[in-house]
């Protein structure tokens, strides 16, 4: 008995001697970046110790970007325009629009949860954006587009946050989910394509840090879900966000028709939601009427787009320190085509007027040949029911 106890222990410890120990797997880098291309609609995850994000790309530029913070415990969408600018942030059912970069200056529209809008206009954010916009990239796109991210997405925050707060308190409130100076959005911007070897997919990122590392105990297939803990509920809150956008629409599109055209002490915006032909008329205080039928008038207002292809946007404005003081009255008209049954007999208008440092959002319905008086103001403010006297636009051809 006592030998086979002896020959059991002795084969035990042969067993124990033989096992060659494997090595353990790295833990996860600062950063970490995969190629997830070929198994979702997204081309880039990019991953830290606690914040990730997302990235969809056209070359070395991004088009949109996902972005979750573990510090603000909250995911927030980035879109971006053709210079790779940011063009649209979705945080928090707040909506921003960003226009008119120069130098170190841009406009900001935020769209409240409400409805409610708000411009800030050449807000002076200490930040070059034509130094991003001089960024080379080194012929890797992957390198470039990552750094590209790390340096607008973590610039943009920390330029609100600093210079906004003066020129209004209402947009702090949706700045304060976006991260300022984030760890991983400054690794980012620093990456080149020397110090890092990228991750050809899933598989390979899995296979390099393996799953007690990465958190990841899943196939590649479910790469989304699986990338890091919180993965499918940004991924959630992506679509959530593109929905926030599509309900919205009207909000977003008078924001952006404002931003993009002439503006001062007087602006109104007008947009709609087909292809109708509706009007923009703005009586001054001299009962000068600015419209396309006179797209100027003495007092310095000017019509300076005029849309009848549909949906707007139709713009006037008085520049800067030339509206004179006194009564404006705004009205919108349904043109009716008389040979072009196909445009639609009753459209959705909104109309933005921005006033003596106050602004005001208007909705509604208008049929053909309609005319709908929106408001009158003047320096005290808006005047509802005000009414500043009738125009009737002469029927010619447009």
């Amino acid at each position: 008995m006592k030998k086979l106890s002896t020959l059991l222990f002795l084969v035990i410890l042969f067993l124990f001697a033989g096992c060659k120990k494997e090595d353990p797997k790295p833990s996860m880098p600062d950063i970490a970046i995969v190629d997830i291309s070929h198994e979702s609609e997204w081309d880039y995850w990019v991953g830290g110790k606690d914040d990730f994000y997302f990235i969809k790309a056209d070359g070395s530029r991004p088009t949109a970007v996902l972005f979750h913070s573990a510090e603000a415990k909250k995911d927030y969408s980035i879109f971006f325009n053709d210079d790779g600018l940011v063009d649209k942030v979705v945080a928090d059912e707040y909506i921003f629009i960003f226009r008119n970069y120069n130098g170190t200056e841009l406009d900001i529209g935020l769209i409240y949860p409400n409805g409610d809008i708000e411009i800030s206009r050449s807000l002076d954010i200490g930040y070059n954006w034509d130094d991003i916009l001089k960024e080379s990239g080194d012929g890797v796109p992957w390198s470039s587009v990552v750094r590209w991210t790390g340096r607008v997405v973590g610039a943009v925050p920390c330029a609100i946050s600093v210079k906004a707060s003066v020129a209004t308190v209402g947009i702090m409130t949706p700045v304060a989910v976006w991260t300022c100076g984030n760890y991983l959005l400054g690794l980012s911007a620093d990456i080149t394509a020397n110090e890092f070897d990228i991750h050809n997919g899933f598989t390979d990122f899995a296979g390099s840090y393996g799953t007690v590392s990465t958190g990841v105990s899943c196939s590649s297939g479910q790469v989304l879900d699986c990338l890091s803990g919180a993965s499918s509920m940004a991924i959630s809150q992506w679509t959530d966000h593109l929905e926030e956008l599509e309900t919205r629409t009207g909000d977003v599109q008078i924001t952006m028709g404002a931003m993009d055209h002439g503006s001062g002490d007087v602006q109104v915006t007008l947009t709609w939601d087909n292809q109708a032909d509706l009007d923009l008329m703005v009586i001054d205080p001299f009962n000068d009427v600015v419209w396309w039928g006179n797209m100027t008038s003495a007092s310095g207002g000017s019509l300076d787009v005029d849309n009848i292809s549909g949906f707007g946007p139709e713009n006037i404005f008085w520049p800067e320190g030339k509206a004179p003081e006194g009564d404006y009255g705004v009205y919108i008209h349904h043109y009716h085509w008389q040979n072009q049954n196909w445009r639609p007999a009753v459209a959705k208008y909104t109309v933005l007027v921005s006033a003596f440092g106050r602004i005001r959002k208007f909705t509604g319905s208008i049929s053909q040949d309609e005319m709908v008086h929106i408001t009158d103001f003047n320096t005290d403010g808006f005047h509802k029911n005000r009414n500043k006297g009738s125009f009737i636009p002469a029927r010619q051809d447009k």
